[in-house]
């Protein structure tokens, strides 16, 4: 039985420049291919080139009548595919000509797997916001296929699927409709249902990525993310563990506490502090993993980290779980409920200074009363 693999790409602004050499990819030889395209946007407009490779055989165009969303346009191409293998594409990347090549030979080599995480490649940093965002490893799962054998999820820019390990799973409609956290449910969710088997990674299954709005800054995407990813924690208990306050929950902590009489200046000087800090183990731990990165590049990857961070915190207080704030999820999808227990440069750096804040604030307001 030839192998069979459909290509689905959820597409909102359909561009030629990537979508034509995704369409034109090299085949497999014996392998049945066949490419999705869902265009989730009615009003968009479709380059005529591209309109011209649809035949209904190989190559399908889907408008969706209305923009559901990244989750539910991937659930559109699903249900219209019947392939033994779900290739999921970005609209908005530029395959390597053997890609179609590495995950078939992937899958042939290993039929029972329940998917492979291809590579995604950014180019060099363009920008010192771009070197913050290398800088500060919120990338990190882009190139995961180059540093791990198997992990337990991927960004859907690139990575195949096996629909028998599937089965009726489907990507959650619950996440921001522009994309946050779907990803990382629907890979827990198929691990789980396959009894803890992760995807394997496929490094020579490679494609290339450009920097989002030409590496400018823009905090709209991590701030949704976050959004996204406060999700998780009720959705996967199972992988929650509890941590030390960041810094947005400090602050809302100390926003608490600023009406107590007299305590207005000291909370005050307290907030502050914070936020100094929270640069300062930011910087540290830039230049651990990037040695040489500018200040501004500090200086973005700190704020990248907050607008993050303040998202989860508002997904967590626009549902009212004000107990889940502490709360931090393993999305690597091992169990371990050992809490506050983490170490690393970052947080070794915030702990050793905030007793000094402590002190010295103490120290102020002593002198003052």
């Amino acid at each position: 039985m030839a192998l069979s693999i459909d290509v689905i790409i959820p597409s909102f602004r359909p561009d030629e420049q990537y979508l034509l050499p995704v369409l034109g990819l090299k085949r497999p030889a014996g392998a049945v291919l066949r490419f999705y395209l869902v265009i989730d946007d009615p009003a968009a407009k479709l380059p005529e080139a591209i309109r011209g490779m649809a035949d209904n055989n190989t190559i399908f165009i889907i408008v969706n009548e209305k923009n559901m969303g990244a989750a539910a346009a991937r659930n559109r191409g699903i249900a219209s595919s019947a392939g033994e293998w779900l290739l999921f594409l970005d609209d908005d990347v530029l395959p390597e000509p053997q890609l179609l090549e590495a995950y078939a030979a992937a899958a042939a080599e290993q039929p029972a797997a329940t998917g492979f995480i291809g590579l995604v490649r950014f180019p060099p940093a363009l920008t010192r916001f771009s070197e913050a965002v290398l800088a500060s490893g919120s990338m990190d799962i882009f190139s995961i296929a180059e540093r791990r054998a198997s992990f337990a999820w991927a960004a859907t820019a690139n990575v195949m699927v096996r629909r028998t390990a599937m089965e009726e799973l489907r990507f959650s409609t619950v996440f921001p409709a522009s994309g946050g956290g779907e990803d990382v449910d629907f890979f827990l969710n198929l691990m789980t249902h396959n009894k803890g088997q992760r995807l394997h990674c496929v490094p020579q299954a490679a494609v290339s990525h450009p920097w989002w709005n030409n590496g400018q800054p823009g905090y709209k995407r991590p701030f949704r993310y976050g959004i996204g990813n406060s999700l998780l924690g009720t959705l996967h208990p199972q992988f929650t563990y509890y941590d030390f306050l960041n810094t947005p929950e400090t602050l809302l902590l100390l926003c608490l506490l600023l009406p107590v009489p007299g305590w207005t200046g000291a909370v005050l000087l307290m907030m502050a502090g914070v936020v100094c800090i929270e640069f300062i183990a930011n910087a540290v731990q830039v230049q651990k993993r990037y040695p040489g990165s500018s200040v501004t590049a500090i200086y973005y990857a700190a704020v990248l980290r907050l607008a993050q961070d303040v998202g989860v915190l508002w997904g967590k207080l626009k549902k009212g779980q004000l107990y889940r704030i502490g709360e931090r999820f393993h999305d690597d999808g091992r169990i371990r409920k050992i809490n506050f227990y983490r170490s690393n440069t970052y947080r070794t750096v915030k702990w050793l200074l905030y007793p000094a804040l402590a002190i010295g604030v103490a120290m102020w307001q002593a002198s003052v009363n």
